[in-house]
């Protein structure tokens, strides 16, 4: 048993709440990651105040089409190299733990971001200092998420200061929290050397760290010069019947979203 989630921005032509309801529920999904800031830029900008009637407008909407909000979506750099950009980021972030039991998310999700304004790649993030930086703004987060009980989802990657599975654990253990929980995407976390090996390494991910995986992204892609590009479910090489058998041996009712999978894909992603 697994919760099929899609992100709400996969869907196009989507410019209503009651649009984007309808358009889960056509598809049959039933739980949505939700970027406010994608799926509807002009109702909410950034570093713009939610609001609990905000909140209670999604709930409402979407339940009515028998779709919720699983993942309320804040992704952002949580380390800013501008200290007063990255204090502002921490309070927006702030703002979506008090709000989301209102949408009636159980978690708000982000990637660690980077060191550069403009989160691109650089070896400077793989500097143990930036991990640190990293682990004392979680441990801000995961206050503020202990106080309004929601949870944290962070997201590793390769290219991020939470980029291995051992920086992974070594987080959790910096802020031992039931509301810091991973959003793993095995794809994330993989090269053109070894995604051969990625069901096994999400065989081995779930069975250290399975009771912290809180979301599951399952993003299909092909190998192509040497390296990971992303596909619609179906069209690539991702071994998904395995690896769902995973998830569901080891988190069973996980929230599992069909990530780069768009509106044209998706029913066939879903059946």
């Amino acid at each position: 048993m697994i919760n099929i989630t899609v992100r709400g921005h996969d869907f196009e032509e989507v410019d209503t709440i009651e649009t984007l309801a309808k358009k889960a529920q056509a598809n049959n999904i039933h739980s949505l990651q939700l970027a406010l800031t994608k799926s509807f830029p002009d109702l909410v900008e950034k570093n713009t105040r939610l609001s609990t009637g905000l909140g209670y407008k999604f709930k409402n909407t979407l339940q009515a089409h028998q779709v919720d909000v699983g993942i309320l979506s804040c992704y952002s750099n949580l380390i800013h190299p501008d200290t007063k950009e990255r204090e502002k980021i921490i309070a927006t972030f702030c703002d979506y733990l008090k709000n989301a039991r209102y949408f009636g998310a159980p978690m708000v999700a982000s990637e660690t971001g980077s060191v550069l304004p403009q989160i691109g790649f650089t070896e400077e993030n793989f500097k143990e200092h930036v991990f640190q930086n990293l682990i004392e703004v979680v441990k801000e987060l995961v206050a503020c998420g202990e106080h309004y009980q929601t949870i944290v989802g962070i997201e590793p990657g390769t290219h991020h200061p939470l980029h291995t599975i051992e920086k992974t654990k070594r987080l959790l253990e910096a802020v031992p929290s039931d509301y810091l929980g991973i959003v793993y995407d095995s794809t994330n976390l993989i090269t053109a050397d070894t995604y051969k090996d990625q069901v096994d390494m999400t065989e081995a991910v779930f069975k250290e760290l399975g009771d912290k995986i809180v979301a599951f992204h399952l993003k299909d892609y092909l190998v192509e010069d040497h390296k990971i590009k992303p596909v619609p479910l179906g069209e690539g090489v991702i071994d998904y019947k395995k690896i769902i058998a995973i998830v569901e041996k080891y988190c069973p009712g996980c929230f599992v979203v069909l990530e780069q999978t768009k509106d044209p894909y998706m029913k066939r992603a879903v059946e």
